[in-house]
């Protein structure tokens, strides 16, 4: 008997080969990572395509023509309410207001004359002195005088006016944008916008919402038994999240007829400026109000052309695939509707191992993830 032959007869003997075989089998089945589905109450977060808007945005025009005298701001700085930002040559407009006051002095004397006169003459008139005639000329007289005192003092009034007009202040805090305004040019109330200025804290950010999602929101807010605000939260051009968050403001009453939507706007503080006015953002909206729902983590989802599906472990240790319908993805998470228990064992690592009805041996079982964020 050959050498071989007589192993073969040993291990026959002896009764090895079912615990080699067992063996064998343990270290072949495929190691998968599971988690348990569980039920939570999983925030939902939609994203929406926003623009910022200042509060407050105005374009600054001269009131009076002239020359400019100074530029009291650099292009893009900051300014207070109340600053002068650009003075106008007052000369001519301090002449103006000298002259009207001189004018009006020598008016009131005119009119201090005026009163005197028609006091002698009604002193005259009382005694038979003089016609009654001549009284009502001196109380003509008087009233002229009054008018053209009167006028004197509209157009001084007036002349003042433009006088301030040769300062033109910021009407609010903000920023200054671009300018192409020099010292020495002239200006006018026809020449256009001389510079634009916008406010910086808070600042708005205004987004559409379909109608179909309003009505959906507005069914899910009147369910929940604990309505708590929404929360915004923006994602800016270069992936990063703005460290702010913000709250609604309020919501347009009509709905934009060409995309069926309603503009929503919010609020966000904006202390440094980050936020500039047009920019264009993602907005994140986050609803904290939501029932309990049964979740999984969104990387167990497998899908085919009969929709989306799982791949779950039984307490036999076999894999079983189990379609599923998908509520959403919230971040990490899947909610799901239907098609799940609370407890069921679906595996996360490992589905290049395995398919349904293979033996598995889990490795790790972690349980559902505690919060999500979608960015």
């Amino acid at each position: 008997m050959s050498v071989r032959l007589l192993i073969a007869a040993m291990i026959l003997h002896l009764g090895l080969i079912p615990s080699l075989v067992i063996a064998q089998d343990s270290q072949t089945k495929p190691k998968v990572t599971v988690t348990a589905a569980e039920m939570k109450a999983v925030s939902l977060i939609e994203v929406f395509t926003g623009r910022v808007e200042a509060v407050n945005r105005v374009d600054l025009i001269a009131r009076v023509p002239g020359f400019v005298k100074s530029i009291n701001f650099k292009d893009g700085s900051s300014v207070k309410a109340a600053d002068v930002l650009i003075e106008i040559e007052p000369d001519s407009y301090e002449a103006t207001v000298t002259e009207i006051q001189g004018q009006i002095q020598a008016a009131q004397a005119a009119k201090k004359l005026a009163d005197i006169e028609l006091d002698r003459q009604q002193k005259l008139y009382t005694t038979g002195d003089t016609p009654q005639a001549v009284v009502q000329k001196a109380q003509a007289q008087q009233g002229e005088a009054d008018g053209h005192v009167l006028e004197l003092q509209g157009s001084l009034q007036n002349a003042q006016l433009n006088l301030s007009y040769t300062k033109i202040n910021a009407p609010f805090d903000g920023r200054i944008g671009l300018t192409d305004l020099s010292v020495g040019a002239f200006v006018s109330p026809d020449g256009g916008t001389l510079l634009s200025l916008s406010s910086i804290d808070p600042i708005h950010v205004t987004f559409p919402v379909t109608e179909a999602e309003l009505l959906e929101f507005r069914t899910r807010r009147a369910k929940a038994s604990d309505t708590e605000p929404l929360e915004l939260q923006l994602i800016l051009a270069d992936g990063t999240t703005y460290g702010e968050t913000g709250s609604i403001e309020v919501a347009d009453t009509r709905v934009q007829s060409r995309t069926d939507s309603v503009l929503v706007r919010g609020s966000f503080p904006n202390a440094d400026g980050s936020l500039i006015d047009n920019q264009l953002v993602r907005v994140l909206v986050t609803d904290p109000t939501q029932d309990k729902s049964l979740v999984i983590p969104a990387k167990a989802l497998q899908r085919d052309q009969s929709g989306y599906f799982v791949f779950t472990v039984g307490s036999d240790g076999k894999v079983e695939k189990r379609q599923i319908q998908l509520d959403r993805t919230e971040g990490t998470e899947a909610v799901i509707s239907d098609g799940l228990s609370e407890g069921d064992k679906v595996i996360t690592d490992g589905l290049q191992k395995v398919h349904a009805g293979v033996e598995v041996s889990i490795s790790t079982l972690q349980n559902a993830p505690s919060s999500a964020s979608k960015n």
